[in-house]
């Protein structure tokens, strides 16, 4: 098999063979629950059946054996990781080497040449920013030479956002650093200090030589000396290793500028490192979350410039975009957004930070080009590896930033397309859910809203609020949002009734916030007082509760004010409560009236201070009578945002409307200078149709845009990857259950599938899995979905534990075997570095598709949720990935293919 090739479904990865290079220790004690301290200390693999572990065996071209202690006490959970806990949540399946993998040239000191490939494409990845797959090229790396202290160091680096996980890393590089070269120790022992593990593995040294020492004649206080030696060690090294709660901002800080100061130190030895280079600007630009401030972005450029003069086409490109992603500074970028895709084709990211650039200058078709590239990269790299939407870094923002981009250039019903398949993605308790910042799902709805709102399709927008894609949700703040965006439509579209009923679901929710304020203010008051505080301390327990809901109370008042303000301005002003009338001649009464231009200018004020609108609102501003302040707020819309088409639509609009017919013209022929891909059937354009008319154009006033010479050469986009995710042909099956049948994926065609792959009736987990979901099979199989399990038991024993079953025992699903994992391996449920099982659970269609799948090192237990996802997966139509193949083909026309 060709490492360029992915790993094929259905073929195991011979791991053994000149690759693979890793023994885990079966005496495995982690002395910190996320640090491993076995290493990979001889090119061996674990050849571990699930039910019965096997002796690890050296892998072919080990320099020696190494052999393996016996602890019969210690068996890492089944689907666990035997090197440590710091691989459970890491990449668990083989990396193969991608077509950008030689973009890199960063010499490591390894004599297997793989191993320097798949090094490189660590840190091209890591450049990306694509930590997940950067640390699988680095464990790839160190599979093949264990002993190379810098892939461990490459995985302390990639897993920048999880620094528990990177402190147990560079311990390992730090521990292998005696081999490596003066320029590697430099990286290592950079890395160590800023996780302040060098002095661990002094302290590591220090209890293992006194350990050496202390010889005995008495087994049994040996043994008791040597485990309260090994309970000491792990005591002190979990007080000592880096704790990311116990450390301050000014440790962060200090940290930080300490890091800095050793890669420069680097490359005051070694001057003609570009990778060092890449690494430092990057970690200056970093030291901003750490309190550092840039001292000097010229001087970043400067860096940035010696890197292209060697390699025009280096990653960094990534690193200058965020170096001038700013209002003030984003056109010194605008090279470098148009090359970083091109950079590095493999990695979504790279593309979509070309977008902050061109999204910033007001060029969305642009951006939204940038962001389509993004996408159909991502979209490529999942179905072409069994990832789920979500798994995959910044997937999510990469698609609400293209949803953004699409609207800006006035292509609303692409827009409103994607978020909706944002919204019927599918969704997992742990990355992706309707109560999950930042992910598919809120982002989705919340862009679709925006959408609907900003376009004025508001017909649309109450009748999507009954569907899936704005359903209501239990929970105050969504609700909140959906009474006033609902609130808003009806008032627009002139329902009173429905705006009316909106409007009493805020008015309750208002007061339900502000009986609960209340009562956690008596709640503290009643704690403080029955803790004996001091009157001072009762105040301030107090105080503080009432703080903990001001800001959100302070949101629902805003919502509430706006749909009142709206609600002055929209409904006729005979609708407004007041006294039906007034005694004749009664003159004190009719002073004591509000006077209504007095109410139309407070609700104007309410409606400029708070979020709402400013299309709408100029708009409102100009029934209102108030006409230059509707120009000027129109004007000032695109100062802010500039290139937004519904924004240079309503400026054009409202000058027309307020009879300056020459700044109309000339906000109109501004408009159609990027207007070639307007949908011209929406509100914001088709109310220009007058001033259209007088131009003497064609009710079709598109133009074509013109192309700027920057954005260099593209590639096509169809060559990226497809438009839209959908799901992948499910692997083909045929295994026999313990009754000497057999089974296979065919006898479900036609119909949906649950498939849950355990570990074997050894497997504690596994048992309490499939305890739960057999109480529960009969409601899957009312929704038209039967379960089958696959076992890592071989026949014999699944038939001798199936008789001993009672019929109050007896599973009620299919149960088939699978002792040689090959199916296992087929469906990604392996850990290709250890051969190792890994649960699965995957729910497929009558078509064979995967539409849902969770692979980890535990069993996926929260049936409730699965069988509510199942059905509204299996409810949606399937998007067809559109306009480019799966396999993405590299800019250079080389492929990754199967």
């Amino acid at each position: 098999m060709n490492l360029t090739d992915p790993p094929m479904r259905g073929s195991a990865l011979d791991l053994t063979s000149g690759r693979a290079a890793q023994a885990p220790s079966s005496t495995m004690r982690i002395f910190v629950s996320l640090l491993f301290c076995c290493s990979f200390s001889a090119a061996t693999t674990v050849a571990a059946a699930p039910t019965s572990r096997q002796d690890a065996k050296p892998g072919a071209g080990a320099a020696e054996e190494v052999e393996l202690e016996e602890d019969a006490d210690y068996a890492p959970p089944e689907g666990h990781s035997h090197i440590g806990d710091s691989f459970n949540e890491g990449p668990r399946q083989a990396a193969y080497l991608m077509p950008d993998w030689d973009k890199i040239q960063f010499p490591v000191s390894t004599e297997a040449e793989q191993a320097q490939r798949f090094f490189a494409q660590g840190i091209g990845q890591l450049h990306g920013f694509w930590y997940l797959e950067s640390e699988r090229s680095f464990r790839q790396a160190a599979a093949i030479d264990p002993e190379c202290a810098m892939t461990y160091w490459g995985m302390g680096m990639a897993n920048v956002e999880n620094e528990e996980r990177a402190a147990a890393f560079a311990h390992e590089a730090y521990k292998r650093r005696a081999a490596a070269s003066d320029r590697e120790q430099r990286f290592i022992d950079s890395l160590a200090e800023y996780y302040d593990v060098d002095h661990v593995y002094a302290d590591e040294i220090e209890v293992k030589k006194a350990s050496e020492e202390s010889e005995t004649e008495d087994v049994e206080a040996e043994e008791a000396e040597a485990e309260e030696a090994e309970t000491d060690e792990a005591e002190a090294l979990e007080r000592e290793l880096f704790d990311v709660e116990q450390r301050q901002p000014a440790d962060d800080k200090k940290r930080m500028a300490t890091f800095i100061k050793d890669l420069e130190e680097l490359l005051y030895e070694y001057p003609d490192d570009i990778e060092a280079k890449a690494i430092l600007v990057n970690q200056l630009w970093m030291a901003r979350r750490k309190g550092i401030p840039t001292p000097s972005r010229l001087a970043n450029e400067a860096l940035l410039e010696q890197i292209f003069a060697v390699n025009p086409m280096h990653p960094a490109h990534h690193y200058r975009i965020h170096l001038w992603d700013s209002k003030d500074a984003s056109v010194r970028a605008v090279s470098s957004a148009a090359r970083s895709g091109q950079a590095y084709p493999s990695i979504a990211h790279m593309w979509h930070m070309g977008g902050h650039i061109f999204a910033r200058l007001g060029r969305h078709s642009d951006a939204a080009w940038q962001q389509e590239a993004s996408a159909r990269t991502d979209h490529a790299y999942m179905m072409r590896d069994m990832v789920m939407p979500d798994q995959s870094h910044n997937f999510a923002h990469n698609n609400e930033w293209l949803t953004r981009s699409l609207r800006n250039a006035g292509r609303i019903s692409e827009a409103i397309d994607l978020a909706k398949n944002m919204i019927e993605l599918p969704r997992h308790p742990v990355y992706n859910h309707l109560d999950k910042r930042g992910c598919s799902s809120t982002y989705g709805r919340r862009r679709l809203a925006e959408a609907l709102e900003l376009y004025e399709r508001w017909e649309e927008l109450i009748a999507t609020s009954n569907t899936i894609y704005l359903e209501p949700i239990d929970e105050d703040d969504s609700r909140v949002e959906r009474a006033s965006l609902l609130a808003q439509a009806y008032l627009f579209s002139g329902d009173e009734v429905e705006a009316r009923a909106q409007m009493a679901v805020l008015d309750e929710l208002l007061t339900k916030a502000k009986t609960e304020r209340m009562k956690s203010v008596d709640e503290a008051e009643e704690q403080a007082i029955e803790d004996e505080k001091k009157p001072s301390e009762v105040h301030d327990a107090m105080s503080n509760a009432l703080t903990g809901h001001s800001r959100p109370l302070e949101r629902l008042r805003s919502r509430v004010d706006v749909v009142r303000a709206l609600e002055t301005l929209i409904l006729p002003q005979s609708e407004q409560e007041r006294p039906e009338t007034l005694e004749e001649g009664d003159d004190e009464s009719a002073e004591e009236l509000p006077d209504p231009e007095a109410i139309r200018l407070a609700a104007l004020k309410t409606l400029e201070d708070s979020r709402f609108s400013r299309t709408h609102l100029s708009r409102l501003l100009i029934e209102a009578g108030e006409h230059e302040r509707a120009a000027e707020m129109a004007r000032e819309a695109i100062e802010d945002k500039p290139g937004v088409a519904i924004l240079h639509a309503n400026l054009a609009y409202v000058l027309w409307a307020t009879g300056d017919e020459d700044g109309a013209h000339e906000a109109f022929e501004t408009l159609r200078g990027f207007s070639e891909r307007f949908e011209l059937d929406n509100p914001p354009f088709e109310r220009l149709a007058p001033l259209v008319k007088e131009l003497g154009l064609p009710n079709d006033w598109r133009q074509p845009m013109a192309r700027l010479a920057d954005i260099g050469e593209r590639v096509p986009l169809a060559g990226l990857g497809p438009f839209r995710w959908s799901p992948t042909e499910a692997p083909d099956w045929k295994l026999p259950d313990g009754f000497g049948n057999e089974v296979s994926l065919a006898d479900y065609k036609g119909k949906p599938v649950l498939m849950i792959f355990f570990l074997g009736f050894g497997c504690v987990h596994c048992v309490e899995q499939l305890g739960a979901f057999a109480p529960v099979a009969q409601e899957f199989l009312d929704a038209g979905i039967p379960i089958v399990t696959i076992g890592t038991d071989s026949v014999e024993d699944l038939a001798d534990s199936q008789e001993r079953d009672t019929a109050k025992d007896k599973l009620p699903f299919p149960i088939l075997a699978d002792p040689k994992l090959e199916i296992f391996k087929q469906y990604r449920c392996h850990d290709d570095f250890e051969s190792l099982a890994l649960h699965g659970t995957f729910l497929l269609d009558g078509e064979g598709r995967v539409r849902w799948q969770d692979i980890s090192y535990e069993p996926f237990m929260d049936t409730e949720f699965l069988l509510t996802e199942s059905k509204r997966l299996l409810a949606l139509p399937i998007q067809k990935g559109t306009g480019g193949e799966t396999a993405r083909a590299s800019v250079s026309g080389a492929s990754a293919s199967r």
